[in-house]
């Protein structure tokens, strides 16, 4: 007897714009200033200064940011043309279903290096692939074993590229903090992963322990302060303990505030069963739940989570 479709596959469960900008107006590695102007210089010699500044520093500023700006759009729109076609999307998951995983690593650094923002990458790749592997699996063409492989390769590919990911990251030390967790039986954590990569890249501190109980997790709760909870739900059969757990979270929260974010398809299709549970928001991929997380906190404290 097949196995109980009880797998989040879909990455949609949850969810943060382009990569930072690498060449910033102020960035220090640009900033190579003439030799400074002596204190008893003319008025000729201050107006040199200022015309080498102008040609050293500031024109070769604006010019890159200008560049980078215009690659950042063509590669974007080279993305809508590549990693979006079903057969990229096929080829990529034919890699991870195989013993190809340095062969998938490669395909995805070679898109990057082609100027390819991760995030998209992310979003617009990857997801949909282990989409395709949920899709092959409940059309019988790949087996259990082969979807569970197939994910862990690709949540393997973002281990990999989170270091990169991360690199410009925002730092703060005041920023929100968030539990991003599945549904205590749920095994496939591929999305949540996603979510909290786009959230840590966004400045957020993010607690997540995959295999906890939900006693456990109320332990934690009660002992830490956390601005949201984010729960991935695999299956509608799920509902029913989501709401009950959901109604203790708020009971036994040390923040009575806490915001509550729920993903997975179901809410995607059906937004009305948000409310059922008694959740506050959702997304449908990694870069809109941290949106939708962000605007939340900014109701709930009446300020930018980064505030708080």
């Amino acid at each position: 007897m097949k196995l109980s479709k009880a797998v989040d596959l879909s990455c949609d469960d949850g969810a943060v714009t382009g990569e930072a900008n690498l060449i910033a107006l102020n960035s220090p590695r640009l900033s190579v200033w003439p030799e400074p102007v002596p204190i008893d210089s003319g008025p000729n010699e201050h107006l040199g200064w200022l015309v080498r500044t102008i040609e050293k520093s500031i024109i070769p500023r604006l010019l890159s940011a200008h560049l980078h700006a215009e690659s950042e759009i063509e590669a974007k729109q080279f993305l809508s043309n590549s990693t979006e076609d079903p057969e990229k999307i096929a080829t990529l998951a034919g890699l991870v279903l195989a013993d190809e995983s340095s062969v998938a690593g490669s395909y995805v650094s070679e898109l990057h290096a082609s100027g390819i923002p991760l995030d998209e990458i992310y979003l617009r790749l990857l997801a949909p692939v282990a989409r395709r592997l949920g899709e092959m699996w409940d059309s019988d063409e790949c087996t259990f074993h082969q979807v569970t492989v197939g994910l862990w390769r690709l949540k393997q590919l973002m281990y990999d590229l989170s270091p990169l990911f991360q690199e410009f990251a925002r730092s703060n030390t005041l920023g929100a903090r968030a539990i991003l967790i599945p549904m205590p039986g749920s095994q496939h954590t591929m999305g949540l992963f996603m979510v909290s990569e786009f959230f840590r890249r966004a400045g957020w501190k993010v607690w997540g322990e995959w295999a906890n109980s939900e006693a456990e997790i109320m332990t934690v709760i009660q002992a830490e302060w956390f601005d949201l909870i984010g729960i991935s739900v695999s299956i509608q059969d799920q509902f029913d303990a989501l709401a009950v757990f959901i109604k203790a979270i708020r009971t036994y929260s040390k923040n009575p505030k806490i915001g509550i974010m729920v993903g997975g398809p179901i809410f995607v299709a059906h937004p009305e069963l948000i409310a059922q549970v008694g959740a506050d928001i959702t997304g449908v991929d990694a870069e809109q739940a941290l949106e939708q997380a962000e605007i939340l906190l900014t109701k709930i404290h009446g300020r930018h989570p980064s505030s708080h």
